[in-house]
């Protein structure tokens, strides 16, 4: 059984892939191509970002969300996350397309894919498929990025963005396809600890986690068009660079999933060097060079927090592990979103905070994570047992959050929402009166 979900996760995966290079993938190109700029681009990404968050928030406040009727809702889900990018290139409203993002973003699809590996597979099957499905998806995304610009170049302007945004939408409905052929009966009523075991060795590797992606996340916003811009590199650089990241990704997911975590820290330490390395270098050739090294850094660095929740998976329980993981990449997205908009520009700035935010991960990973830390193990567990209680947002804060702060919230997303669609109608009208 193992054996052949694994096949189907792969597969599954490789569709999965091509599907998002061929529309998350190009939805900043479609957002400047109408003219939005960054402040389109964060306003989609944190709108996306916050949906996304509270959603899963209320999923792990009520996590019997998860595990019921798990097979339907899981294709349902998949299939809602794929065909909503269709409509995106029927507007050039980039409120609009953040909205259309939101709903696809706040479907747990990816809650789910992670219960059906944290669920039904050993640990060291769960550090197998991670690095499988890393290396499919880099190489889908590969082929995805290629017909991407095949298409940007030979179809008509006007219409070339809806048929890519359709090509990715029916390929993903393919991956849509193969988790029907999952058999997942057994998630359904998955047991639910009742408390979390270790919780200060959960909280230090979130935090861990928050900042790895977060760093990464911010650099790759950051990096090209400080080439482009800055640098005055030419536009094939940018792609070049895009493929050399993928194609490193996918080499480092081969060869770094048999690594010890004692191996696997360094590569944070030189993870956190990548943006000074880049800041430095005057010479735009050579930033694809320094691209493929912190591709390798950073795939490395990640599998840190993805393997060190396999290895929590006994204590936080299948489910709470696939959901807490997604909130961590919205916590990350969250955080940088303002980040961009505000200090949009000052290269000089935003490269000096990724590599702030990938040293602390470093810290954090060398000092309060056992499994990973330079310190006797005695002394990481008392730094994470002070992280966890002195810490302000605090493990619990961040997900044992309060019924009434999830309803307050999700009244202000309201208010907001409808702010927004009386300001979108002031425009139509205005549009057509005038």
């Amino acid at each position: 059984m193992a054996s052949r979900l694994k096949l189907l996760l792969i597969l599954e995966a490789l569709f999965y892939g091509l599907s998002s290079a061929l529309t998350t993938g190009l939805l900043f190109v479609y957002i400047v191509s109408i003219g939005a700029g960054i402040e389109g681009i964060s306003a989609v990404v944190g709108i996306s970002a916050i949906v996304k968050l509270l959603v899963h928030l209320i999923i792990y406040k009520y996590p019997r969300i998860l595990v019921t009727k798990v097979r339907m809702n899981f294709i349902l889900n998949h299939f809602i996350d794929r065909i909503l990018f269709i409509f995106i290139p029927l507007t050039q409203n980039y409120m609009i397309i953040g909205l259309i993002y939101a709903a696809a973003a706040a479907t747990p699809t990816t809650a789910f894919m992670n219960l059906v590996i944290f669920g039904s597979l050993s640990k060291n099957d769960i550090k197998d498929i991670t690095a499988k499905r890393t290396a499919t998806l880099g190489v889908s995304s590969i082929i995805g990025y290629a017909i991407s610009i095949f298409l940007l170049a030979f179809m008509p302007a006007e219409t070339k963005f809806f048929y890519i945004y359709l090509l990715g939408g029916v390929t993903g409905l393919l991956a849509t396809t193969v988790v029907g052929f999952m058999h997942l009966s057994h998630l359904n009523g998955m047991k639910i600890p009742e408390g979390i075991e270790q919780p200060e060795r959960i909280f230090s590797t979130s935090a861990y986690f928050v900042a790895i992606l977060a760093g990464g996340n911010l650099l790759s916003m950051v990096w090209i068009p400080y080439v482009m811009e800055h640098l005055k590199g030419p536009d094939y650089l940018a792609v070049t660079m895009n493929l050399v990241i993928t194609l490193t990704s996918v080499l480092a997911s081969l060869v770094c999933k048999g690594w010890s975590f004692k191996r696997l820290r360094y590569n944070a330490g030189l993870d956190a060097a990548s943006p000074i390395l880049a800041l430095v270098t005057p010479i735009p050739i050579i930033h694809p060079m320094l691209s493929a090294f912190s591709s390798f850094a950073y795939t490395a660095s990640n599998f840190i927090g993805s393997f060190l929740f396999a290895n929590y998976n006994k204590w936080l329980g299948a489910i709470k592990s696939s959901i807490l993981i997604v909130i961590i990449m919205c916590v990350a997205n969250v955080l940088i979103t303002p980040i961009s908009a505000i200090v949009k520009g000052n290269y000089f700035l935003l490269f000096l905070i990724v590599f702030g935010i990938k040293l602390i991960a470093f810290i954090i990973a060398l000092t309060t994570i056992p499994e990973v830390a330079a310190v006797p193990e005695q002394t990481a567990r008392t730094y994470s047992f002070l992280l966890y209680n002195k810490s302000f947002t605090g493990y619990r804060v961040s997900v044992e959050i309060s019924k009434d702060t999830i309803l307050l919230t999700l009244r202000l997303i309201g208010l907001a929402i409808v702010l927004s669609t009386l300001y979108i109608i002031y425009r139509i009208l205005l549009f057509i009166v005038f």
